[in-house]
């Protein structure tokens, strides 16, 4: 549910640079937030939730992660949350999440 759209949407965060209202009307046009919400697969709401507090601003998503998203929506390997979590400390400020 939704991989194809997800990696579309993170291939033009890191090929084009989407980000901001562009970024915010991507996800609005191609997702529907009530089956995100409603989803199982940590993967999809992981993925949809960076893309959207990305684009408003209230995140900070390396490539690295981008990238690891993609592996995992490409089946290149297997979402686990430890490891993800583990990218995302690594980018606090203060090492504090």
């Amino acid at each position: 549910m939704y991989y194809e759209e997800l990696k579309q949407i993170i291939r033009s965060v890191l090929q084009q640079g989407l980000s901001g209202q562009s970024l915010m009307e991507a996800l609005t046009a191609n997702v529907n937030p009530t089956e995100i919400y409603a989803s199982d697969d940590m993967l999809v709401t992981d993925s949809y939730f960076s893309l959207l507090h990305f684009a408003t601003g209230e995140e900070m998503v390396t490539d690295a992660e981008w990238k690891y998203f993609l592996d995992c929506l490409n089946g290149n390997r297997v979402y686990n949350l430890e490891e993800k979590l583990q990218m995302t400390d690594k980018n606090s400020i203060d090492g504090s999440v």
